[in-house]
């Protein structure tokens, strides 16, 4: 007959005996586990088939532990108290992650979208705080994929395989051009037709911006040499401002109502939209806080985002 398998040790076990241990009784020890005194007995007698010794030595008076058993005890509590404290430390980080949740966001997202929901989230979550890292494309995709941040919301600067891409909106693309700019002559949308490259300047490829005009055909043709690339918005609206050319923003970009000097255009034939999508590291579990946070944005945010005309 083949010999018996000897039950594998395991953390029930050695808090069993530590129990006992300490309470040198079977009986309170078993109070204490919430165990019944045979459930225990069986756990004692399945470590000390393991390890082939006693660890107690047992009277109708009293339980002791002998020489083998005081030995154990010392690991015994080691390791529990490794394992207990280890378990803390994991909920501890776990409660911190749930206080702040960091999320990473193009500018004009950040600029437009994320005051009022901020605003809107600390009413519901006020133990929860978010910290917004405005980046653009690539670096917002950078953020989520070195793990800086939880989340982050841009339309897709690159098709990473480590990212799960969730739609949320999109915002049409316009001309930007001054006030004073033949162009900004007549109201209502401009057709891509009319766009001159030798006076458009647009936001470099580490953009969104870029990207998302990249995929759109008339772009790609009317615009294959634009004057010139500019990684910044400031610098972008500050040119456009001063009359070196043109540029193409989405809706979101575009300049606040109150700027007088500059003039948006809705794009048409064709509408090009830049689609935006909330960003998380693919088979990766949301912390509690970032969780509410990305239903939060989810539920708030238009599919798609039209804003006023300004006066």
């Amino acid at each position: 007959m083949a010999p018996a398998m000897k039950t594998a040790v395991n953390l029930r076990h050695l808090r069993a005996f530590a129990a006992v241990a300490r309470e040198k009784s079977f009986t309170r020890a078993a109070e204490g586990l919430l165990l019944s005194q045979s459930v225990l007995t069986v756990t004692i007698r399945q470590l000390e088939d393991h390890l082939g010794v006693a660890l107690f030595n047992r009277t109708t008076r009293q339980v002791a532990l002998t020489s083998d058993g005081e030995m154990l005890l010392v690991a015994a509590d080691r390791i529990i108290a490794d394992f207990d404290n280890s378990l803390e430390d994991i909920r501890r980080a776990a409660t911190r992650r749930r206080g702040n949740v960091a999320i990473a966001v193009v500018p004009s997202v950040a600029t437009r979208l994320m005051p009022a929901l901020v605003r809107g989230f600390n009413g519901l979550y006020p133990e929860i705080r978010i910290t917004l890292r405005d980046d653009n494309g690539r670096g917002v995709h950078r953020q989520i994929l070195d793990r800086d941040v939880e989340f982050g919301i841009s339309n897709v600067w690159r098709d990473y395989p480590e990212l799960d891409f969730t739609p949320l909106a999109s915002d049409r693309f316009g001309l930007v051009c001054r006030r004073d700019d033949p162009l900004a002559d007549e109201d209502g949308p401009y057709n891509w037709a009319g766009i001159d490259q030798t006076r458009l300047f647009v936001m470099a490829s580490d953009t969104g911006f870029f990207t998302a005009l990249q995929d759109c055909p008339e772009f790609v043709e009317r615009c294959p040499t634009p004057a010139g690339e500019v990684l910044a918005m400031v610098t972008m609206l500050d040119m456009v401002r001063t009359g070196l050319g043109i540029t193409l923003l989405p809706e979101l970009a575009r300049p606040a109502a109150v700027e007088s000097q500059l003039v948006f255009r809705r794009l048409t034939n064709p509408v090009v939209h830049r689609r935006l999508c909330l960003i998380r590291r693919r088979g990766e579990a949301l912390s509690q806080g970032a969780r509410r946070a990305w239903d939060f944005i989810r539920a708030q945010v238009p599919r798609e985002i039209e804003l006023p005309t300004a006066p």
